[in-house]
């Protein structure tokens, strides 16, 4: 469960809606939340301050202090998150354009060494989410990020979780193989059911053969959930280094609000 969120404010209207999203989540859960901003050196510690606290009050957080500090923004980030022991951070989207997209970002030099989950909040329908899809391979990170998207769930919300049985899609239906993952899939689901004593209904799952991104598309053109979960690495999570293809992918255009974790 999700006790304490944190959101890293960078004075813009993207961080702004994450603010928003973020206080929707804590009240649902009853969770604590704090905000953080790293100064640049176009902006005052006044000028900041004053901006934040009218942001808070503006969404009823008017008892919320926040944090101003210096310093490079992923380090001060990471550092509040650690030393706060925040279960989720929350972060708009990486507004500054550059040639290489996502890469170099804030959002990815953070996601790459956050010891919590990572929200990405970019849909401006702010209504708690009722459908999510998590993209479920065998990894510890990806149940991970299953079991904190069903944390941002209310009582009504549904939870789908996709695996896929990668076959180049040239090569053809391998029926084999898709039943025995099938079969191994439905064990998992069942386990993480048992574990978050998920009702009937609330969480469904199914298992695509093809390609990974294509099987993962298709799915959120069925689902059309405001809640993406996906696990920050794959192929074993060999390297802390690395963020899963798909993540990355994913990062780039965002279909919705998007979690990440490692």
């Amino acid at each position: 469960m999700v006790q304490h969120i944190l959101v890293a404010h960078d004075l813009s209207a993207e961080a702004d809606l994450a603010l928003r999203r973020a206080a929707q989540l804590a009240r649902q859960a009853g969770a604590r939340l704090s905000l953080v901003h790293v100064l640049d050196e176009s902006t005052r510690h006044a000028s900041a301050q004053q901006y934040l606290h009218g942001c808070l009050r503006d969404y009823g957080l008017a008892e919320v202090d926040p944090r101003i500090r210096q310093g490079r923004p992923v380090d001060e980030i990471l550092a509040q998150t650690a030393g706060l022991e925040a279960d989720l951070l929350v972060l708009g989207a990486h507004h500054r354009r550059s040639a290489e997209g996502f890469s170099g970002t804030t959002l990815e030099r953070v996601l790459l060494r956050c010891p919590a989950a990572v929200l990405l909040a970019v849909s401006p329908n702010l209504t708690p989410y009722q459908r999510a899809v998590a993209a479920l391979d065998f990894s510890g990170s990806a149940s991970r990020a299953l079991r904190c998207a069903w944390s941002l769930l209310p009582s009504t919300g549904v939870l789908h979780a996709l695996n896929v049985h990668e076959v180049a899609e040239i090569h053809g239906a391998d029926e084999d193989g898709l039943a025995l993952q099938r079969e191994l899939f439905g064990q998992l689901i069942e386990d993480l059911a048992a574990e978050l004593a998920a009702p009937r209904g609330r969480l469904t799952h199914a298992v695509r053969q093809g390609e990974r991104s294509n099987c993962l598309d298709a799915t959120l053109a069925e689902q059309r959930p405001q809640l993406l979960a996906l696990g920050g690495h794959s192929r074993g999570e060999l390297s802390s280094a690395l963020l899963g293809s798909l993540a990355r992918q994913m990062l780039e255009r965002p279909p919705c609000d998007l979690l990440i974790a490692r």
